[in-house]
């Protein structure tokens, strides 16, 4: 199979392609690599004054079911620690969620305070790494747009997440924002 056709990329590239249309609405110009090969971040993002410069990353999946979080590979945040220690560039995270039916994100070193959150009737602290994953609490997320009906329904189209996984997301979404309004901190 051609790596083009993989369901995953074809997703990733949705995303990315929402995310575009996005920057282009605030006056922003996205560069992008030349298709077909691995590239060391998704797009460089300049205004159109020349005043702003930044690198996007788009990440193109729902959040985690059992945590109020998002994250991403540890390899790639070294990558991107790299990149804003080297060149003096923010990095900027968007995560493109179908079952938030959002998109949202923020800079990576904001990202990055430490946060505490109550889950479940446990505290948890961000970042959090596991599994040579970075996880980012949403709290800390910008809130950037909301995604179609229509985008929705073509991203879980090519979701590698099952039926039954996507219905017990629903269910538990729906009572972690019932018991968040009766968690005190």
């Amino acid at each position: 199979m051609n790596w083009e056709d993989k369901p995953e990329v074809k997703k990733g590239n949705l995303g990315e392609a929402i995310i575009d249309k996005y920057l282009r609405g605030k006056g922003l110009v996205p560069y992008f690599p030349a298709p077909g090969g691995a590239h060391p971040f998704d797009r460089l993002c300049a205004s159109s004054d020349k005043q702003t410069i930044y690198v996007a990353e788009v990440k193109t999946k729902p959040r985690r079911v059992k945590y109020p979080d998002t994250g991403i590979d540890w390899k790639h945040y070294l990558d991107y620690q790299n990149i804003q220690a080297k060149y003096h560039i923010d990095v900027y995270l968007y995560f493109v969620d179908e079952l938030e039916k959002a998109i949202y994100g923020g800079k990576l070193n904001a990202l990055l305070q430490e946060h505490r959150v109550r889950n479940n009737g446990k505290q948890l602290w961000y970042p959090l790494k596991w599994n040579n994953i970075l996880y980012f609490p949403l709290a800390l997320m910008e809130p950037i747009a909301t995604l179609s009906d229509e985008q929705v329904y073509e991203l879980k189209r090519l979701s590698n997440r099952n039926n039954k996984y996507n219905e017990m997301y629903e269910a538990e979404s729906q009572q972690m924002k019932l018991d968040s309004d009766q968690i005190p901190f």
